[in-house]
Formats: C-alpha cells, sequence, structure tokens
C-alpha cells in the first residue's frame, strides 16, 4: 500500500479488539456494524496479539488489560516499543475503574481509556477521533519529510558548489559545517588569469531554501563573471554591482555579508573589500597579524541593505608563506547554556595561535568552537576558508 492509499479518507477504517472473552469481542463488533467504513478484527488470545496485530494493521486498537494469557499494560508497552505500531491508536477497554490504573495505561502509551462496555455513540466517536489525529499526524509528517529531503538536496548542491582544495603555489583547507537548518553559507575561488586568484566568502541572513538559492544565485554570478562588467580584479567594483544586483527589497528581504579579495602572487599584494563580513585573518611570517576589513573603513555595510551604495577596497602586502583566514560569524558567535558567548576578538587570537601552529589549523578551529560551546552541533552554519600563499 502506498502512503497516499494509506492516508485516503477512502480506505476502510481498520479496528482491532484484543479481548480474551468472546461476548465483548462480539458486543463491540455488533456496535460498528452499522458503520459500512469500519472494518472489524478480533484476537482472543493476548499472546497472539502481536503478531495479529502485524497481520491486520488497524488504524486502531482496543486493548483489554485482565487476560489469562498476557498482562494488557505489557501489552501496550510492547506496542509502543514496536517502530511499526509505536503510533497508532490505543483505546484501553477495561472493566477496571481505579485511577491508578488508568494513570498507568496512559503512562505505557495508550491514547484513551474506557469502562466497557462503552456506549456505542461514544465508542464510535473516539474511534473515529483517534483515527482522524493518526492520519491528520501521518499526513504531517509526510509533509515534513518531503520538505526535510528537498532541504537536504538543496544543502547537498550548495556543497557541491564549494571548489575543491588547492596544492601547489597556493594552497586551500576548509572547513563547511551546515548546521539543522539550510543556511546562506557559501565560499570559493579561482583564478582570473595565471597570476590573480578571486578569494570570497559571503554568509546570507536566516535559514532555509530562500537563503540557499540567493547564496547559489552571487556564486554563480562570480563564477560567470555576470556582474554587468565589473571587473573582478577589483573588489569595491564587484561589492558595488552585487549591492546593485541583490538589493534586499527584491529578494524577501534578504541581505548578505561577504569578504572579497584578489591575490596578485606577481605583485605579492592582496586587494580586498567587505560588505558587512567579520574582518579576514592574514598571518605572515616575521610581521604581526592583520585582521583585514571589519572596523577598517574599507569594510561597507552589508551587501544589498542600501540602494545605490559603492564599495572601496584596501590593498596589503602579502609575503611568501603567509596565510588567509576567511569564515563565517557561525564559527565565533556561540553562546554556552549558561549565555555566555564568545567574543571575536577571543576567536581571532585563537585564530592565531593555530595559524602559526603546524598544518590542521583549519580542523583545530572547528574543534575548538565545539569545545567552547560544550556541544557538537552548530546554530548556524559554520564554514572557515584557509589559503596559505608560497
Amino acid at each position: 500500500m502506498t502512503l497516499k492509499e494509506a492516508l485516503s479518507t477512502d480506505q476502510p477504517l481498520k479496528v482491532l479488539i484484543v479481548d480474551d472473552q468472546a461476548m465483548i469481542a462480539e458486543a463491540v463488533r455488533r456496535m460498528l456494524l452499522p458503520h459500512s467504513d469500519i472494518q472489524f478484527s478480533a484476537c482472543l488470545k493476548g499472546a497472539e496479539a502481536p503478531a495479529k496485530v502485524a497481520e491486520v494493521q488497524p488504524d486502531v486498537i482496543l486493548q483489554d488489560l485482565v487476560m489469562p494469557d498476557a498482562d494488557g499494560l505489557d501489552l501496550v508497552s510492547a506496542y509502543r516499543k514496536d517502530p511499526a505500531i509505536a503510533r497508532t491508536p490505543l483505546i484501553v477497554l477495561s472493566v477496571k475503574e481505579e485511577p491508578a490504573t488508568k494513570a498507568e495505561a496512559f503512562a505505557r502509551g495508550a491514547n484513551d481509556y474506557l469502562v466497557k462496555l462503552p456506549d456505542a455513540v461514544e465508542l464510535v466517536a473516539r474511534i473515529r477521533y483517534h483515527a482522524r489525529a493518526n492520519r491528520a499526524q501521518r499526513e504531517r509528517d509526510a509533509a515534513f519529510n518531503a520538505l526535510r529531503a528537498e532541504l537536504d538536496s538543496a544543502a547537498h548542491y550548495v556543497q557541491s558548489l564549494i571548489p575543491e582544495p588547492l596544492d601547489g603555489r597556493v594552497r586551500t583547507r576548509w572547513a563547511f559545517v551546515p548546521s539543522a537548518s539550510l543556511g546562506g553559507d557559501s565560499f570559493g575561488y579561482h583564478w582570473l588569469d595565471e597570476d590573480r586568484m578571486a578569494i570570497y566568502l559571503l554568509d546570507v541572513c536566516g535559514h532555509g531554501v530562500g537563503p540557499a538559492l540567493l547564496s547559489v544565485s552571487v556564486m554563480n554570478a562570480l563564477q560567470v563573471n555576470a556582474l554587468g562588467g565589473a571587473d573582478l580584479r577589483d573588489p569595491g567594483a564587484v561589492l558595488t554591482a552585487l549591492n546593485a544586483m541583490f538589493p534586499m527589497s527584491k529578494h524577501n528581504g534578504m541581505f548578505f555579508t561577504m569578504w572579497y579579495g584578489v591575490a596578485d602572487l606577481s605583485a605579492r599584494t592582496l586587494r580586498y573589500g567587505s560588505g558587512g563580513h567579520p574582518p579576514a585573518l592574514l598571518v605572515s611570517p616575521g610581521r604581526d597579524d592583520r585582521r583585514l576589513g571589519g572596523d577598517e573603513p574599507v569594510s561597507g555595510p552589508m551587501i544589498g541593505a542600501i540602494d545605490g551604495l559603492s564599495f572601496d577596497s584596501a590593498t596589503t602586502e602579502l609575503p611568501a608563506g603567509s596565510r588567509l583566514y576567511l569564515y563565517s560569524d557561525g564559527i565565533h558567535e556561540l553562546a554556552r547554556d549558561d549565555g555566555s558567548m564568545w567574543s571575536l576578538d577571543e576567536f581571532l587570537q585563537g585564530a592565531s595561535r593555530e595559524a602559526r601552529g603546524p598544518d590542521g589549523a583549519v580542523e583545530r578551529l572547528v574543534a575548538a568552537s565545539r569545545a567552547w560551546q560544550g556541544r557538537p552541533e552548530f546554530q548556524d552554519d559554520v564554514s572557515v576558508l584557509e589559503v596559505i600563499f608560497q
């Protein structure tokens, strides 16, 4: 049976009673007989109940508690441990009226409790109520699973756009840790000519398909140079063009932050610009570490936030052996359970130490972030890109 058929209201409503008294089972059968859409089955031996439930696959189970060959409460527990029927509505039918027994039945997983024999009108009403509620829940689960599959597919596509690590005169290493909900992180790098390489990382606000699609659109525009003639060697021109192409007024209020740089290996320079993004970290042998962007005048507001804005760029030296680190705010905007936050300055100090250590700085930074917050899952996407210039 397909999921659509299982959820269809045209399917018979299957009711199974588990009761050792044939007289009770017959009485219930007669109560349900006038209702042509209800399909009745009975199991008169408690020991055979699990097999009978698997055979009938009922929409509602009516369960007696006192049986000579089985404990009804234990059967309730067994049903709830079986993934195939764990969520099947279960109504206890019992002669026991004690509140403690009712409480125990609910604790074991019963959905309802009726003292037998109830009135036929009430019994049918409760059966239909629980069947409808279960069907609605299954429909919600099916819709959620379909959406989850779409989000997973979108996440895989976003990850497929990230380039493979490079080796050679420019080496790259990176980590991308998507959050439970699809986000808008993305990054990349590609050669503009034989000496110049574009390097960038962006972070779209929010989570879900919308931010992911916007991130993909920006990446595609950069990779195929669809920026209306903007010079990809000029970070200011690139950010200005992106700001004009992706105004938040036309993208459901979404904006993004971005760091964009161009490394010139012949001139040994790095030209860069930023739109609302955390500063990049440049670590060079024999020199003080530099934070590129952030509070510098060259750093503008978020991309798409202000129409008609122009962005600038700055240039710094790029000595041989330099290491450049780009990252999204998901790796440092962390909160512990006590509410304390990890400051950007603390993160960058740790990044400086790791950058001057052995290879593997990216992995150590991600591990340090997890250790600081005290849990492995991140609330936001985490992206870290290391670029090493020989």
